[in-house]
């Protein structure tokens, strides 16, 4: 009797134990979704705040200048470029890219991370 107490409890420590490894695999998966999904909405918010600062440039008109910054780190991402070009802000990075839309081709210079000036002259956007 004693034998059988002893098998029963192995094999109920077994089924606890494999419902455990379940549990913790589910999280961890739901954990990486969770940091890949913050990820991008951060690129995407970065991305959206530069093609902001480019349409009000456009929109404001002649003789608009102003700082904007781009941090160094977004969420996730350490080393990303950014790109403007053809009606786009794009924002790429290794796993991944994220694009917002601006209103004008005329842009003149490259976004930067750090510091950014961004001009109207004549209806041509300049950023150094």
């Amino acid at each position: 009797m004693l034998a059988q107490v002893s098998v029963e409890f192995i094999v109920f420590l077994s089924f606890l134990l494999i419902l455990v490894f379940l549990i913790v695999y589910q999280n961890t998966q739901t954990f990486a979704y969770l940091e890949e999904y913050k990820t991008y909405q951060e690129a995407q918010k970065t991305a959206d705040s530069i093609a902001s600062e480019i349409n009000l440039a456009l929109k404001t008109g002649n003789g608009y200048t102003r700082k904007f910054y781009v941090n160094e780190n977004i969420y996730g991402i350490g080393n990303f470029t950014i790109e403007v070009d053809n009606y786009e802000v794009k924002l790429k990075w290794d796993k991944g890219e994220v694009i917002s839309t601006i209103l004008t081709k005329n842009i003149t210079g490259e976004v930067k991370v750090g510091e950014n000036v961004i001009r109207n002259v004549d209806g041509k956007i300049y950023i150094q």
